[in-house]
């Protein structure tokens, strides 16, 4: 092989093993993502950026997840035919919290956390954190058959913006606190959180844009500060008429408008996980639709509480939202 072959073929394997990268002058992070095969919301959900628009020369930025048995807490304790537990030894807010078992046939129980019961599926439990939850030492209790085990997951703060938002006169008629919890009500129950999982691996973006014009977390206010909310999905800037697409298999739940979120759809994914998209402009689905990975499942618009043209994308396992961008890298 030609030495200038056997370099590029060095500097090309060096570049794919890269973990980090130090941001150079003229650097964004959408360039730095093309550069190396990632995507904006993967670099955002590594590094903690709230605004993608704010990187600074000199900033070391991870590339990729550094999967580690270090990073992980795990016990053996536990009755046969469990041979280990193992989960995450921090979960950010707004992260989900995995809980494997190491066994070589299936086993059924539940986890009580945080209030509700989340049921093991597939031999590993999914356990989301609010974006609100304090951070601290929370309890996990593991119900097997005649057999309890208590687990602590610890909950880390999030590095989440802060807004105000100023509304037109004729959208703020629609902060209406008991159309609110009806919308929000009606959202959740269009999944049926028993059906089994529909997805395969990572999860694809749902509109074919890196514009993220406010990311998940954020904390909103609608009322001069007085009050705060987060803000449940990912916002992607694009124009009126873009095609969203389905970020991952599964069944249409819900297609139809909605007052606050405009025109919408949720896609019930299976193992209680259920996607939402918002403010689209034309539904090109139906409930109880199958749909594939890359189906077009509508137009995006400017429907409902919206302040401008965009897809709201959101991911809620059980009625909580998560962060969607860790399922375009890491989806359990």
């Amino acid at each position: 092989m030609p030495r200038s072959l056997i370099v590029l073929a060095g500097l090309l394997a060096l570049a794919f093993a890269q973990s980090t990268y130090t941001v150079q002058r003229g650097d964004t992070l959408f360039s730095i993502a093309q550069r190396y095969g990632t995507t904006v919301e993967v670099l955002q959900a590594l590094n903690g950026i709230t605004n993608p628009g704010q990187i600074r020369v000199g900033q070391v930025l991870k590339l990729s997840p550094q999967p580690s048995t270090a990073l992980l807490n795990r016990r053996t304790d536990l009755p046969a035919p469990i041979e280990a537990l193992e989960w995450p030894r921090q979960t950010v807010q707004g992260n989900v919290a995995v809980l494997h078992l190491i066994t070589a046939q299936p086993v059924s129980g539940q986890v009580r956390f945080l209030g509700a019961d989340y049921p093991i599926q597939q031999n590993r439990v999914l356990l989301p954190v609010p974006a609100l939850q304090d951070p601290g030492v929370y309890p996990a209790v593991l119900l097997l058959e005649g057999y309890t085990v208590r687990l602590d997951i610890r909950v880390v703060a999030g590095s989440f913006g802060r807004y105000i938002l100023q509304l037109p006169p004729d959208r703020e008629a629609l902060l209406q606190p008991e159309k609110l919890r009806a919308e929000r009500k009606k959202v959740v129950e269009s999944c049926d959180w028993n059906r089994s999982q529909q997805w395969q691996g990572n999860w694809h973006k749902p509109v074919d844009s890196n514009r993220i014009t406010d990311p998940f977390g954020t904390r909103r206010s609608y009322d001069k500060g007085v009050t705060y909310s987060f803000h449940e999905g990912l916002d992607y800037g694009v124009p009126v008429g873009t095609p969203v697409r389905a970020p991952a298999d599964g069944l249409v739940g819900l297609a139809e408008p909605l007052f606050v979120r405009g025109n919408g759809v949720t896609i019930d994914h299976g193992d209680g996980v259920c996607s939402g998209f918002w403010h689209l402009s034309k539904i090109l689905v139906r409930p109880g639709q199958v749909v594939k990975a890359g189906d077009l499942i509508g137009l995006s618009g400017n429907t409902g509480l919206s302040n401008g043209p965009h897809v709201h994308f959101e991911i809620r396992i059980r009625g909580v939202p998560t962060n969607p961008a860790l399922w375009y890298w890491n989806a359990p």
